[in-house]
């Protein structure tokens, strides 16, 4: 359905030029079409056989090819948005069902004068609103051109075959039940006079739709294709309804083949070219796979090739300081430790965003508490905070004993980032205060502010963009322009969202939310109070069920809970006395029963002035919205469909029986 030019830009068949090969294609299948036609032509009149099978294997075949040709034009539609191609897919769909009607009015097939009411003219006047008609949408798929549809394009599509439906039905019954308001056209298997003038202008319509494709500037593939669509057409109506003498001759029979064949053309270039589209996404994703499989290896060389010489040279370099006796050598040590660990920065930095954009970067999600990620990052960056007197301030805000769902070693190096970062860009004296505060939604945000210079209005569009340090590297201050894309890709990765407020001349508040979690305590407090609940769950379930299977089942399951008792009844009318008798905590309800359904106990349990309170919940292997809805609404508790979702059933018995007995 698409294909790619040469600058690899993907286009759709319906929207691509006709090249070379395929105007030639297109040539080549019209001469062989006008040869045999002309073969043909004089021989039209020829008395054939009456095949029966005939007429239901060409109209099935017919129907089918524009159902599916139907189908792959919306396909298009859905995207592009374009009317022309609605219209199109319109048309197929209106060939589809006139095939249909056609079929079930032909006389002699189904019945005496065919079915739906047809008489001796309803077939032939469907053939002319069938083959007049589908020339009308290629006419208006040719006069609109590149306009776009409004609105949902699902909605419009909807509208659209549901008017093509009304059009196809407001014919046959025309055709049927008002064939005495239309001139006759057909006497017996022969045609009258009048059907000159009527097969005429049906043809005429084909010949303007030929033309108008013709005309058009830029001839698309579809476009091409259509043009040999309607050649066919031509020659189709002329060989089955004006060369011919009627029914079952040698243009009979011929002029369907045409239109079969006419009706498979855009069907096999779109079939084709969807089949063109899964290799090229074969072939796609293998090179992926291979590229992300190359860009793994290259990690591994690179971080191995690239940290073995630092090591050396950090490692001398800082033997070399400590022996450094004159200040010039220590000077220039210090210079190359300096740029060597500015190097290793750097190297982290794109390594990281390479694991992060090939998907190979680990995580490992856990509840780390807010106060000790606050902290451990404190602690690491008060060094460079104090060479420049910078304060570092923490403000809680009553959430430091809180949770937030992350990686822990991740979310740190998010978090020195953006203090060094607070620090770096800082004023001397100036402070930095790292708080936590509640975000809603179950989020908690991290701020980390400073008293700097902050960023101007419209540099912020560029924070996140790699290797981008908005003028910085032409100042004092080091960085490698990656940390905040990767502290980005980094939180992102988490689950979370990151994001920045500056005022010129007071500070900026980097800040990032993720979801807040429940502590390793808390979490075995549930777990806990879950197990006493699930324990303490006591009472009586009745269960109603014809298959011994399934009673098998739910009493297995509810083994888990000792304090449950169940009863079992094979019959609706059975259970409904044992309701009455054992006044049962809850009730389950098979829908399909022996007796009664389902439906019915729910509807006396709820008539019963001493049952109506006990919840009845339905069980059933009849998934339909419709009939849970239903259901529901009729008062049911709850409508659990098979196979059964035990924890979802459990969850269930434990509801209503801790319910009931706690009243």
């Amino acid at each position: 359905m698409v294909s790619e030019t040469d600058d690899g830009r993907q286009v759709f068949l319906s929207t691509v030029p006709a090249g070379p090969g395929d105007q030639r294609l297109a040539l080549a299948v019209g001469v062989v079409s006008l040869v045999v036609f002309a073969a043909v032509a004089p021989f039209a009149k020829t008395p054939l056989a009456k095949v029966w099978a005939f007429i239901p294997i060409y109209e099935s075949a017919l129907a089918t090819n524009d159902l599916i040709t139907t189908v792959l034009l919306l396909g298009q539609f859905t995207i592009l948005r374009s009317r022309a191609l609605l219209v199109l897919a319109a048309g197929y769909f209106f060939t589809a069902l006139m095939t249909v009607a056609h079929a079930l009015t032909f006389p002699e097939l189904f019945a005496p004068t065919g079915l739906l009411g047809a008489g001796p003219q309803s077939t032939a006047w469907l053939y002319m609103f069938w083959h007049g008609g589908f020339p009308l949408f290629v006419i208006a798929y040719a006069r609109l051109g590149g306009r776009q549809t409004r609105g949902r394009a699902p909605r419009a599509a909807a509208w659209t075959l549901g008017a093509v439906v009304l059009a196809v039905i407001a014919l046959t019954a025309l055709a049927t039940a008002g064939q005495g308001a239309l001139p006759a056209i057909m006497r017996g298997n022969r045609y009258t006079p009048a059907m000159l003038a009527v097969v005429s202008s049906t043809w005429a319509l084909s010949l303007v739709a030929l033309l108008l494709l013709r005309r058009r500037r830029t001839k698309t593939v579809l476009d091409l294709w259509l043009m040999m669509v309607m050649v066919a057409w031509l020659f189709d109506i002329a060989l089955a309804a004006v060369l011919n003498a009627g029914r079952f001759d040698l243009g009979f029979y011929a002029g369907r083949i045409y239109g079969l064949l006419a009706a498979s053309f855009v069907l096999a270039m779109l079939l084709l070219e969807n089949a063109r589209l899964y290799a090229r996404l074969v072939e796609s994703n293998a090179r992926a796979e291979a590229a992300n499989q190359a860009k793994s290896e290259f990690l591994s060389r690179m971080s191995h090739e690239l940290r073995t010489p630092l090591n050396a040279v950090l490692g001398f370099g800082q033997l070399l300081e400590r022996r450094a006796a004159d200040p010039r050598d220590r000077e220039s040590v210090e210079q190359i430790l300096k740029g060597g660990r500015h190097l290793l920065s750097l190297i982290n930095e794109v390594l990281d965003l390479a694991r992060i954009e090939s998907g190979r970067l680990a995580l490992s999600p856990e509840p780390v508490q807010v106060a000790e990620a606050v902290n451990r990052t404190l602690d690491l960056a008060r060094p460079l905070a104090a060479e420049r007197q910078i304060a570092l301030r923490v403000d809680a805000a009553g959430t430091g004993a809180r949770y937030v769902m992350a990686d822990a070693q991740r979310l740190h190096q998010v978090l020195l980032n953006l203090v060094a970062n607070a620090i770096k860009y800082n004023r001397d004296g100036g402070d930095v205060t790292v708080g936590c505060t509640d975000a809603g939604g179950g989020r908690l945000r991290f701020e980390i502010a400073d008293t700097g210079a902050g960023i101007p209005a419209d540099l912020r569009a560029r924070l996140f963009t790699a290797f981008d340090r908005l003028g910085a590297e032409t100042g004092t201050v080091e960085g490698t322009g990656l940390g905040l894309v990767v502290a980005k890709r980094l939180v992102e990765a988490m689950g979370g969202v990151i994001g920045v407020e500056s005022v010129e001349g007071q500070g900026s508040t980097f800040w990032i939310e993720l979801r807040e979690a429940a502590s390793p305590e808390e979490r075995l407090r549930q777990r806990a109070a879950a197990t006493a609940s699930t324990a303490a769950t006591q009472g009586t379930v009745l269960y109603i069920e014809d298959n011994a299977a399934n009673v098998r089942l739910v009493e297995t399951i509810l083994t888990e809970r000792p304090a449950i008792r169940v009863i079992a009844a094979t019959h609706g009318r059975l259970g409904l006395d044992l309701a009455r008798r054992h006044r049962p905590t809850m009730i389950l309800a098979d829908l399909h029963l022996a007796d009664i359904s389902g439906e019915d106990v729910l509807r006396e349990v709820r008539a019963d002035a001493v049952l109506r309170d006990t919840p009845v919940i339905i069980l059933s292997a009849d998934a339909t919205p419709g009939q849970i809805s239903r259901l529901l609404a009729a008062g049911a508790r709850a409508y659990l469909t098979k196979p059964l979702d035990v924890q979802e059933l459990l969850a269930k018995v434990d509801t209503w029986c801790n319910a009931s007995g706690s009243a």
